[in-house]
């Protein structure tokens, strides 16, 4: 037997062990967005009403992912909500930091506001580019754009993760429903971080999007622009939302995808919606 049929037989049982009323709301959360989930494959893809649905912005909006870390260097952790050593920016992602601020002002892109994610790395990122343009009285760290949270997977090397485990399907078959079941422990503190499934981003996302709508910037200032220094997850949850979801090469079901080769850039400005 190999692993990938192991991997779905998991996820099958994985599906079986969620109640009836979780599974439903998912589909019918995303419907309402305009996106179409299949619960079967883990997949999602717009749904022929997205234009319809999709959340009018008030602002414009810009998305930088941070740069590379320890972590996302091969071998390779899941890594989510976590800010440990392994986790900040190494010696390229400083780099790709000040390139960041120079391709930001290349673009031309004039925040009206800065919003960073509360873990170490993304706001490393985005330091050079503050303090070059001594931006520090437009910041704020909005807790709810951190990382998705992969639970127990969080900093486990992926190749160390057992081969049928469904963890695997989330960046080999793009899937969004799966999670792990045990939570993440914190070191520093102990606390239990639970797992969240990319769907589950999607929809905090989502509200985050919405507070923005009504932030007093924007309501100050209708179409101010709103830089987010974040994640390649909580990243791809905002490109699903706004339109900029990256289709599987392939895919019959048009299905959209999130990591690997569909994964968002390190450190570069991705203008979201204008």
């Amino acid at each position: 037997i190999n692993a990938e049929y192991m991997e779905k037989e998991a996820y099958a049982k994985f599906l079986a062990g969620l109640s009836e009323e979780y599974k439903q709301s998912l589909v019918a959360r995303c419907a309402d967005l305009g996106l179409a989930l299949d619960l079967a494959t883990g997949h999602v893809a717009y749904a022929p009403d997205f234009e319809q649905k999709k959340i009018p912005l008030k602002f414009s909006l810009v998305y930088v992912r941070h740069g590379k870390t320890t972590g996302n260097t091969e071998p390779r952790v899941f890594q989510g909500y976590v800010d440990e050593e392994k986790n900040q920016l190494n010696e390229i992602g400083l780099a790709q930091a000040q390139e960041a601020a120079t391709n930001i002002e290349a673009a031309g892109l004039t925040p009206d506001l800065i919003v960073l994610s509360p873990l170490g790395r993304a706001q490393d990122t985005a330091k050079p580019y503050i303090e070059k343009n001594k931006l520090s009285g437009i910041v704020e760290v909005l807790e709810e754009t951190h990382e998705m949270a992969c639970g127990a997977w969080d900093n486990a090397m992926v190749k160390d993760i057992p081969k049928d485990d469904i963890a695997h399907l989330f960046y080999l078959e793009q899937n969004v429903v799966v999670k792990s079941d045990k939570p993440y422990v914190r070191p520093s503190d102990g606390k239990q971080i639970p797992g969240e499934s990319l769907i589950e981003v999607v929809f905090r996302m989502q509200k985050v999007l919405q507070s923005l709508n009504e932030h007093p910037v924007v309501k100050n200032k209708p179409g101010a622009t709103i830089m987010m220094f974040g994640h390649s997850m909580a990243g791809a949850a905002l490109g699903m939302l706004t339109g900029n979801g990256k289709v599987v090469e392939g895919a019959k079901d048009a299905q959209l995808g999130f990591d690997g080769k569909y994964i968002w850039p390190n450190a570069f400005p991705m203008v979201l919606s204008k």
